[in-house]
C-alpha cells in the first residue's frame, strides 16, 4: 500500500493508525509536478533546422519555420484574397503543378511533398469560408470536383466563427496541432485571418500582450511558420492597438496590404511603409493586383506602369489643394493631429464632423499618411515626384 504514498514506514504506520482512530487520512497519490519549461540551448547544428526559407516573395526572404509573417490591412483591401494566394501557392508547390494565376508569387522552398498547411479563419461565416475553397482551386487550375470536406493537398482550412470564447479558440487551435502530431502528421505552415479574435481587447496593457506572446509560443513550440492578417488603426497604416504594437515587435516580416486610390481596384502589397519590415532581407517588397471578371479572382499586374504620376483630378483636387495650402503655410511636411485637425477646421469652415471625413478621405487618396499611435498621431504631406 505504501507504494502509493510517498513516504517513510514509520510515516505510514503513523497514517495507518490514524485511520483506524477514525481521524481523516489522505491516501491518495501526490500530483506530479508539471514539467518545467527551459531555454532552447543554440548551438551550431541548430542553425540546420531551419536554415532553407519557408516563405518567399520573388527573391526576398520572408520567415523560416519557427518566426511570424504579418500582414495589416484595412476591410476590404483584400486580406482573404491574399490568404487564398498563400494556400493555392502553397498546394501547387508541394503538388509540382504549375501555377497559372499567381497574385502575388509566395515561394516555399523549405517545403515538401508532406508539408501540411492549415488556416483559421476568426471572421467569416462557414459559407464564405467555403466559397474560399473553390476559388483556392480555380486559381491553382485544379479540377473543383477533387474538393472533400475542404481539404486536399495537405491543406485544412477551418473556420472557428462558432467558438465563442477566448478559451475555447485558443484550445481549439493548440489541440488540432498537438492531435495532428500525435498521428505522426505534424503541420509546417498556420495562417490565422483576423488574429485580433485572439484576444479579447487589443488595447488592454495585459491581454494584448499576453495574446501575442500566445502565438509566439505556439510558432515556437510547433516550428511552425505563421500567418497572421489583421486590421490596422481607422485611416493609418499603424496595426492595431497594443496587440498590433507587439505583433510588429516579435514578427520578421511586416507588410502591408492597401487600396492604390488613384486607381480604382488596385491593391498592393508593400514593405515599403513605416512599420515595414523585412528582418532577414535589405529589399523591399511591392505587388500589385487587382480584380479579374472573367476569372471571377484577383490576378497580379505590373501596375508601376500604369500608375499616375500626378494624382488623378477626379479625386477631390479642392481637398489636395486645401492640404498644400495648410501645410505649405506651416512650412513643414509633419503635423501631429491634434494640431492637423484644428488647422483643418480653421482652413476648411466646415464642422468638426465633415473636417473628420475630408481627413479620412484624404488618407484614403494617399494626400497625407499617418504615423504614431492613437494619441501621438502625426500627418505627412505626400508629396508627388
Amino acid at each position: 500500500m505504501n507504494k502509493y504514498y510517498n513516504t517513510s514506514s514509520n510515516e505510514f504506520n503513523q497514517l495507518v493508525n490514524q485511520f483506524r482512530e477514525g481521524r481523516p487520512v489522505d491516501f491518495s497519490m501526490p500530483q506530479p509536478k508539471p514539467e518545467r519549461k527551459r531555454s532552447i540551448d543554440i548551438d551550431f547544428t541548430y542553425q540546420a533546422r531551419n536554415r532553407k526559407p519557408a516563405i518567399r516573395i520573388n527573391d526576398v526572404d520572408l520567415v523560416s519555420k519557427g518566426e511570424i509573417l504579418s500582414v495589416i490591412g484595412a476591410p476590404g483591401a483584400g486580406k482573404s484574397n491574399l490568404v487564398e494566394d498563400i494556400v493555392a501557392g502553397f498546394v501547387s508547390h508541394i503538388t509540382h503543378t504549375p501555377y497559372p494565376n499567381p497574385l502575388i508569387g509566395f515561394h516555399y522552398e523549405a517545403a515538401t511533398p508532406q508539408s501540411r498547411m492549415v488556416l483559421f479563419d476568426f471572421e467569416r461565416s462557414t459559407d464564405d469560408v467555403a466559397q474560399s475553397v473553390g476559388r483556392i482551386f480555380r486559381r491553382t487550375g485544379m479540377n473543383e470536383n477533387l474538393l472533400k470536406d475542404n481539404h486536399f493537398y495537405n491543406v485544412m482550412i477551418r473556420s472557428q466563427i462558432e467558438l465563442g470564447t477566448l478559451e475555447e479558440r485558443r484550445d481549439d487551435i493548440r489541440l488540432f496541432l498537438q492531435e495532428a502530431i500525435d498521428k505522426g502528421e505534424p503541420y509546417d505552415y498556420l495562417i490565422l485571418d483576423g488574429c485580433l479574435d485572439l484576444t479579447t481587447n487589443m488595447n488592454d496593457p495585459e491581454g494584448a500582450p499576453e495574446a501575442v506572446r500566445w502565438i509566439r509560443t505556439l510558432t515556437a513550440e510547433f516550428n511552425l511558420a505563421t500567418i497572421c492578417t489583421l486590421h490596422p488603426n481607422k485611416n493609418s497604416e499603424t496595426a492595431a492597438g497594443h496587440f498590433g504594437t507587439f505583433l510588429h515587435r516579435w514578427s520578421r516580416a511586416f507588410l502591408l496590404l492597401k487600396k492604390v486610390p488613384t486607381m480604382n481596384g488596385l491593391r498592393m502589397l508593400t514593405s515599403e511603409f513605416d512599420l515595414g519590415k523585412l528582418s532577414h532581407s535589405s529589399d523591399s517588397v511591392e505587388r500589385y493586383f487587382t480584380w479579374n471578371k472573367e476569372r471571377r479572382f484577383f490576378t497580379a499586374i505590373d501596375a508601376p506602369i500604369m500608375l499616375p504620376s500626378q494624382p488623378n483630378p477626379n479625386h477631390a483636387p479642392k481637398l489636395q489643394q486645401l492640404i498644400e495650402k495648410i501645410f505649405t503655410k506651416r512650412m513643414t511636411t509633419e503635423i501631429p493631429a491634434v494640431e492637423f485637425k484644428k488647422l483643418m477646421l480653421e482652413a476648411s469652415g466646415e464642422n468638426e464632423s465633415k473636417v473628420k471625413r475630408m481627413i479620412a478621405q484624404a488618407v484614403e487618396f494617399d494626400y497625407v499618411r499617418v504615423s504614431g499611435g492613437k494619441k501621438a498621431a502625426i500627418y505627412h504631406l505626400v508629396t508627388i515626384p
